[in-house]
């Protein structure tokens, strides 16, 4: 949707008398923070003193933290109904609330003081909920709060009347917003589908993006229809298929034989043995599983699990030098991958499983889970020794790799002291 949604109260000020929507404010700061991504050269708006920023969204929290970066002395966050109707995420607003925004629940614009050309306050009507669930103003209850800057955060609408002029014939709801069935994303008008925030329900980008997977397929039942063609109730796309589906691909190594070079490693996407079962029926050749130890060598992973590096670059912002995946081996049994093994190979026979598996520099748990591996069925096996993932202080991974490279360096050296 193009345009912010405006009270009355605001109409005919601007950023001049210290004014702003979020779509007038919230691109200046990006611009601002990022300029190498849009190339330009502009500077963070100039926010001084108190600002009051209206509404209870993501968006609203965004302008809040925004305006302190922009140099704001104190921030109210003002909206009209309770704590228990924020729409934003709770870490949006714990994020608020870290950085000294104070919260104003219950409150209503009524009246914008201007003078000398400039917002010096706001005033608000108190709002309480009937017993039907309907919110009213009390005008017999105001409140006056100071302000030099003042952010509207209340949504977005569609106002431009040519923009609807070429919507016609498309029938709009009392919200002035095209009617969408919301189960197939049709409009009124039959082959004519809209999502996303028009539909006047999707408030994030995943929700939008899903409403286009959702009408894809009644776009699909659409044309089909038009050619009596059939299609199935359940949505299942054709596949795409070209001649050059017919060309092998397939290749031999070490005596297995993958019907492609694609594969998933030991890694996060073969977390579980229904995530690489999903991977095999996407069409992946091999996947190693998640890298796993003997009982005895079971982890715990932290949470959250990425850090900041702080290896190079500044520690905030745009320019910062990276984040580090501090995930350690599986928190899976190597009963239940061994299981998993048996139990994929018997449904994808095609399919190449590799154990990946993990043990102390101990010759009698790397011949015991070696055996487990391989009586479960699988084609191969990844024997991790020098993965440097955090497992040292267990004398394992990388630690591992070093014991048996010093070991050697030591031996062809000709030296009989024992190495540490």
């Amino acid at each position: 949707l193009p345009e912010p949604k405006k009270e009355s109260v605001f109409q005919g000020l601007g950023i001049e008398e210290g004014f702003y929507t979020s779509k007038d404010f919230l691109p200046l700061v990006s611009m601002a923070s990022k300029p190498g991504i849009c190339g330009c050269r502009s500077s963070l708006p100039s926010i001084q003193g108190t600002v009051i920023v209206l509404g209870a969204g993501d968006t609203a929290f965004d302008c809040a933290t925004s305006a302190l970066r922009c140099g704001a002395r104190r921030v109210f966050v003002v909206f009209r109904k309770g704590f228990t109707n924020i729409r934003a995420v709770p870490e949006e607003m714990e994020l608020a609330r870290e950085e000294k925004c104070e919260f104003l629940p219950f409150l209503s614009p009524r009246k914008v003081v201007i003078k000398g050309g400039k917002i010096v306050a706001m005033e608000f009507l108190r709002t309480e909920q009937d017993e039907d669930g309907n919110w009213n103003e009390d005008k017999e209850q105001t409140i006056r709060l100071r302000a030099d800057i003042v952010i509207s955060a209340f949504g977005s609408t569609l106002n431009d009347p040519k923009v609807k002029e070429a919507l016609y014939p498309l029938k709009f709801n009392s919200w002035g917003l095209p009617e969408v069935d919301l189960e197939t994303m049709q409009t009124s008008e039959p082959g004519i589908f809209a999502g996303g925030d028009i539909s006047g329900l999707a408030n994030t980008t995943v929700e939008s993006v899903n409403d286009g997977k959702q009408a894809s397929w009644f776009m699909h039942k659409y044309i089909q229809s038009l050619y009596g063609a059939t299609v199935p109730a359940v949505p299942q796309l054709p596949l795409f298929y070209t001649p050059i589906d017919l060309v092998d691909i397939s290749i031999e190594m070490a005596g297995l034989r993958f019907s492609n070079p694609f594969g998933l490693a030991s890694a996060t996407p073969t977390t579980s043995s229904s995530m690489i079962r999903r991977a095999f029926e996407a069409g992946w050749a091999f996947a190693l599983t998640k890298t796993f130890s003997l009982d005895k060598d079971i982890i715990t992973n932290v949470s959250p699990r990425i850090i900041r590096g702080t290896t190079i670059g500044p520690m905030y912002g745009p320019g910062q030098g990276s984040f580090l995946n501090i995930e350690l081996i599986s928190e899976k049994t190597a009963a239940y991958w061994c299981r998993s093994i048996t139990e994929l190979k018997l449904d994808f026979p095609d399919k190449i499983v590799i154990a990946s598996i993990m043990c102390s520099y101990n010759k009698e748990d790397w011949t015991e889970l070696s055996k487990m591996a391989e009586a479960s069925g699988a084609d191969a096996l990844e024997l991790n020794l020098s993965c440097p993932h955090g497992m040292g202080e267990r004398g394992m991974g990388l630690a591992c790799g070093q014991v048996g490279f010093f070991k050697s360096v030591s031996f062809l050296r000709g030296s009989t002291a024992p190495f540490h």
